[in-house]
């Protein structure tokens, strides 16, 4: 159900009249009637909360704006309320809710909040790129000292190579060796690194996907 419109209070008025872009008069607009919007009618408090916590988003307040986020998917539910102005409430502030706890560094709530948002639309680019990054940050911390060691040892081959073929005349074999051996480790070293990639990031993030594939087939049916 999207939110139906009535005559307008002033505050609200005042509010719909700040460009949406503007964040920081938002949040400031917002926060100067608090206690006011208390006593507003319901769609036009949350409507007010929801162009808040999106502000408060996109300036990167993300504790406040979990709170809110909070507020907005329980009362969306309550009232049934899906659209706010063509946009998807429920989606938008659990994504973005999602992204807040990712970037606070509670990386176990955002992991299970993008499993519940790949399982309501698991064909949403930015669902699973959240998923995605939620496994990269809990990656085993060798892998990226690892990836870096391989691309400096690729680095130094490749430097040592250009070196010694001016000179491939005057070398001994285990010089000129040298070169390859480090190429050698390199390998190993980017090998080790994709296996434990597509272990800890890609495997399990497919087989959610997988799984929520499944799951929309047999609603479906």
């Amino acid at each position: 159900m999207s939110i139906k419109y009535s005559e307008p209070s002033r505050i609200f008025r005042d509010f719909r009249s700040i460009p949406y872009s503007d964040y920081y008069y938002l949040i400031r607009f917002y926060e100067q009637y608090d206690q006011d919007i208390d006593y507003l009618p319901f769609n036009e408090g949350l409507i007010m909360s929801y162009y808040y916590a999106n502000a408060l988003f996109e300036t990167q307040e993300y504790d406040t704006h979990i709170e809110i986020a909070n507020y907005i998917l329980e009362q969306s539910i309550i009232h049934n309320v899906r659209y706010i102005d063509g946009e998807d409430v429920y989606m938008t502030m659990l994504y973005k809710k999602t992204y807040a706890h990712l970037k606070l560094g509670d990386i176990e709530m955002a992991k299970k909040l993008a499993i519940q948002l790949v399982r309501l639309d698991h064909h949403h680019f930015l669902y699973q790129a959240t998923l995605r990054q939620c496994f990269l940050e809990t990656r085993p911390t060798w892998i990226r000292p690892l990836l870096t060691l391989s691309a400096m040892t690729t680095l130094m081959a490749s430097i040592i190579t250009i070196v010694f073929s001016s000179f491939d005349t005057y070398l001994p074999v285990k010089a000129i060796m040298i070169p390859y051996s480090l190429l050698f480790l390199a390998g190993i070293g980017l090998v080790t690194t994709a296996v434990a990639y597509c272990k800890y990031i890609i495997v399990p993030t497919k087989k959610i996907l997988t799984q929520a594939k499944i799951d929309q087939t047999t609603k479906e049916n």
